[in-house]
């Protein structure tokens, strides 16, 4: 990976669609991404490169039976950590 990543690839990490990543982002449990204009290639989110990872780890939580305040106040106090 380079210095960002796309959508696509946050989605695959977490077994989950393109339009739940953009969801998580907008509830707080993902870094919002970066939004470049293409031109003929239209829009394009560019993602930071622990966001795979953290994606991930938001699908753990879930399964795990957590709410999304409990996995807030987690990211919070830093239990997520990106490598």
């Amino acid at each position: 990976m380079g210095d960002w990543v796309t959508t696509a690839q946050v989605a695959a990490a977490a077994s989950v669609s393109p339009g739940t990543v953009l969801r998580w982002a907008k509830m707080g449990v993902l870094p919002a991404p970066e939004i470049h204009f293409g031109g003929a290639r239209g829009r394009m989110a560019r993602w930071p490169v622990h966001a795979p990872a953290q994606a991930a780890w938001v699908h753990q939580q879930l399964e795990a039976h957590m709410s999304w305040d409990e996995i807030r106040a987690a990211l919070a106090r830093g239990e997520f950590r990106p490598a």
